[in-house]
């Protein structure tokens, strides 16, 4: 038979190496079992956090397209509408050889015609863009009563194309006629292509 205090001591050691039996067993299913949950759920915390600030940003991201995008339609139709102002040159050549045609529907005598040349309104642009705007003016002057000149200001502006008339001068006529005389500077704008300037 043992001694008293050989069989405390083997009772403590059984008691100390079944704790630690017993604590190694909890840090291994602590590991096991609650650490991947633990891990999962400040994942997913973190995953949510995430994907609110890309829904905020996507949010934020949206707002400014469809900003953009009002202000690129605003800016589309200005220039559609400005586009459909402007002649080509075609048309300005059509304009103004039917100046005097005009003038003769409008009951107005056509005394002096001549012809400004071009000037360009968009120069700084015109090595960067594949259309080039100038500015082309005439300056007409007519003989007839106040209502054939208004009659034809109204002709030469009766169309879809922007035309403009910069001055207007109008003076008795020194032939003691009841026709006054008139002098007016007609203006428009034509678009080029820089293909067709290459081939005049």
């Amino acid at each position: 038979m043992l001694p008293e205090h050989l069989t405390k001591s083997t009772r403590s050691a059984k008691t100390a190496m079944f704790a630690a039996l017993v604590l190694i067993g909890a840090v291994a299913v602590y590991n096991r079992v609650v650490t991947p949950h633990r891990n999962y759920l400040l994942a997913a915390q973190r995953y949510e956090s995430v994907v609110d600030r890309l829904e905020r940003k996507n949010q934020t991201i949206r707002h400014d397209l469809t900003v953009k995008k009002s202000k690129l339609e605003e800016l589309q139709e200005k220039f559609r509408q400005t586009h459909l102002g402007l002649f080509d040159p075609a048309e300005a050549r059509r304009f103004f050889t039917n100046i005097q045609t005009k003038s003769e529907e409008a009951g107005c005598i056509v005394s002096l015609l001549t012809f400004s040349p071009d000037s360009p309104v968009t120069e700084k642009k015109r090595s960067k863009s594949n259309h080039y705007i100038t500015k082309q003016q005439a300056i007409l002057s007519v003989a007839g009563s106040y209502g054939n000149i208004v009659t034809l200001m109204d002709k030469l502006q009766d169309g879809p194309k922007k035309v403009c008339i910069d001055s207007v001068g109008i003076n008795a006529d020194n032939q003691g006629t009841v026709h006054l005389k008139c002098e007016m500077t007609v203006t428009i704008y034509v678009i080029h292509r820089k293909e067709e300037h290459q081939h005049d």
